[in-house]
């Protein structure tokens, strides 16, 4: 009992200290400039340079513009809230399930690392696919390419966090949850994989609307705030069923393996 109450205590000391990087992150951010979100802005303008073959050129006050494309990569299209929520799930979700006691330093940079890359890529996919989607000839009056650039950026970031979480729970002993769940009864395997599809899900709309609200968000602007938050509810919750659907598809189909083997 001493050792558990002990190790209770090291994880909600690890979760505090991931907490407050967060915190520190999302206050640093609030007041950057784009030259202070140069070490993420920069890589993500040499991905998209490198993808598409368009020179961005660092523009001062500004950010990354592509004058041919009409692009700027701008503090605004950092993804440092999509950073913040992937590295919170995916160290919280590491400290919860291991029962290790060594290394959480390396766990939480470990992490961090991976919620910087995922940023990067992520951030420049969407750009990539914004910069395609203003040349399709797709735009009505009611499809504006707003509407557009707002579902694309909020599909693409859920998604994405969406497999960074599996990825991260198919290295962590919580993976072992789901196969004990499918071997007991179906509910608890459903049970399993609806938690699994919801925890980016809660991390997701934390970051994108609890925070902003709690940011009197919703008072400076309530008209934008509501048409955005509408946005944010249809397209994640459509593609959370979606990707329950499609994780239950998937093990389903899978060929059973024997006890022990990594799923």
């Amino acid at each position: 009992m001493k050792i558990l109450n002990q190790l209770t205590a090291r994880k909600i000391a690890h979760c505090l200290l991931v907490l407050f990087i967060a915190a520190g992150l999302k206050y640093a951010y609030s007041r950057s400039t784009s030259e202070d979100l140069a070490w993420i802005l920069g890589p993500t303008a040499s991905l998209v340079e490198f993808l598409t073959g368009e020179p961005f050129m660092k523009e001062k006050d500004i950010g990354y513009v592509s004058i041919s494309q009409r692009v700027a990569i701008i503090p605004g299209c950092s993804g440092i809230n999509f950073m913040i929520a992937a590295f919170c799930m995916s160290t919280l979700t590491l400290i919860y399930s291991t029962n290790r006691k060594q290394y959480p330093a390396l766990y939480i940079l470990a992490c961090f690392v991976a919620a910087y890359s995922m940023t990067v890529c992520t951030n420049s996919l969407r750009i990539i696919l914004s910069i395609h989607l203003y040349r399709a000839d797709i735009y009505t009056p009611l499809i504006t390419p707003e509407k557009i650039h707002r579902l694309a950026g909020i599909a693409i970031y859920f998604v994405c966090l969406c497999f960074l979480y599996f990825g991260v729970q198919k290295i962590s002993s919580s993976r072992n949850h789901i196969d004990a769940g499918r071997q007991k009864n179906k509910y608890g395997y459903y049970k399993s994989i609806l938690i699994s599809c919801l925890v980016p899900l809660f991390w997701y709309l934390l970051i994108v609307l609890v925070l902003p609200a709690l940011n009197q968000a919703s008072v400076k602007n309530p008209s934008l705030f509501r048409e955005h938050a509408t946005y944010v509810l249809l397209v994640s919750f459509f593609l959370f069923v979606m990707m329950f659907l499609l994780v239950i598809c998937y093990k389903s189909l899978k060929p059973k393996q024997e006890p022990g083997q990594d799923l």
